[in-house]
C-alpha cells in the first residue's frame, strides 16, 4: 500500500511540474533564444553554409 502512495506522489509531483512549466509559458511566452532543428537549418541555407562562411573570412585552407 506504502508503494501505491508513494507512487501517486510522484505521478502528482511531475503533474504539477509539467502543469507549472505550461503555466510559467503562457504567462511569459516562449523563450525567444530557444532554437529548433529547423532554425537552425533554415540559417544555415540563408547563410550559405559553413564552408562559404569560412571561405569568406579567409580561414579556409587548401
Amino acid at each position: 500500500m506504502n508503494d501505491l502512495i508513494v507512487l501517486g506522489l510522484t505521478v502528482a509531483f511531475f503533474a504539477a511540474s509539467v502543469a507549472y512549466v505550461g503555466l510559467c509559458d503562457r504567462i511569459l511566452g516562449p523563450d525567444p533564444t530557444a532554437r529548433t532543428d529547423a532554425t537552425v537549418a533554415a540559417s544555415e541555407d540563408r547563410s550559405g553554409g559553413l564552408a562559404d562562411d569560412q571561405a569568406a573570412a579567409g580561414s579556409v585552407t587548401s
